[in-house]
């Protein structure tokens, strides 16, 4: 199972998404430092993502979280069935594909509705803030900080159904997605779709939060707009943020792959977690949620800089274009 697990990681984080960096020419604001790594002391430059318009930072969000989950839904499949208390019967070589409806098909609009929050988020505090402060490395961590957990929260809409449905595929409480569906709404209404969500909002703002804010920080000190330093920030940041919130990880797998009903609070349950299996339990299943959240990390957030990078640069040749 390990060496599945670190085959599939490395298959993720190598492949070959987008162009070679000396292949994708980058808009004015990004070319000084294209070939690698800036030197600390240069001009830093604006990241691709920054100059989007909103229709653009739609797109760009969909399309990185479709094809960030999409390539490592076999690892979250590993990571899920590994914290579960009980599961089907199938070999983990048949459950690989369990979920995957949707997983994809709700990865789009959970991604574009995160980036476009991201935005938004992120332009109301820097117009509220003093410009002294937003320009500061500080300021700059703050807001990405802040308007990356309004990001996480607002897809939490998209994201907790998402979960729900394809947890409990992934551990064979249902047979495939149309039945999760369908039995889910049957028995709960649309409540039962939001089963767990203190648990996974709590994740999921603290780890995009700090994922992003981490990543931000990290490109803004490496100065650079190389695709392939891009995604080994991002991994680093994406595993930093997991060793960070796995606990709450934990608690709300259990949740969701369980059949009854959660009847205590977050923290209650890491308790009775800890009291009857002892404080190893939150560490269950950690080993490929690193493998899986930072290869996550690295594709959503610097694919997403990469699409930017491709939408401004498409921007700017049809400005161009129509002048001519």
């Amino acid at each position: 199972m390990r060496s599945l697990i670190f085959a599939l990681s490395v298959a993720a984080t190598t492949a070959e998404l987008v162009p070679k960096a000396s292949a994708l020419a980058l808009p004015n604001p990004l070319r000084r430092f294209g070939g690698g790594l800036g030197k600390r002391g240069g001009e830093k430059q604006q990241p691709a993502s920054e100059l989007l318009t909103p229709g653009e930072t739609l797109v760009a969000g969909a399309a990185a979280r479709m094809v960030a989950q999409t390539i490592l839904h076999p690892l979250d499949v590993v990571r899920t069935r590994t914290q579960a208390v009980s599961m089907g019967t199938s070999s983990l070589a048949e459950s690989l594909s369990f979920g995957l409806i949707p997983q994809v098909g709700l990865s789009a609009p959970a991604g574009a509705i995160q980036f476009t929050a991201v935005r938004k988020a992120r332009k109301a505090l820097e117009n509220a803030l003093p410009d002294d402060f937003v320009k500061s490395s500080q300021g700059r961590f703050a807001t990405q900080l802040v308007a990356a957990a309004c990001g996480a929260a607002c897809a939490g809409a998209i994201r907790i159904p998402q979960e729900v449905m394809k947890q409990g595929c992934m551990v064979e409480l249902y047979p495939n997605a149309l039945v999760a569906f369908s039995t889910i709404l049957a028995e709960k209404g649309l409540a039962g779709f939001y089963k767990g969500a203190v648990a996974t909002i709590t994740r999921d703002v603290m780890w995009n939060s700090l994922s992003f804010s981490i990543f931000r920080l990290l490109l803004d000190y490496a100065n650079t707009s190389n695709p392939k330093a891009q995604y080994s920030l991002g991994i680093a940041a994406g595993w930093l943020a997991a060793l960070a919130t796995h606990p709450f990880d934990v608690a709300k797998t259990r949740v969701m792959t369980s059949s009854g009903d959660l009847t205590v609070g977050l923290f209650a349950q890491l308790a009775g977690l800890v009291e009857a299996e002892g404080w190893q339990v939150l560490l269950s299943g950690l080993v490929p949620r690193l493998l899986y959240l930072g290869p996550l990390a690295s594709l959503v957030l610097a694919t997403n800089e990469v699409i930017a990078g491709a939408l401004v640069k498409a921007r700017g040749k049809a400005a161009r274009a129509g002048g001519a």
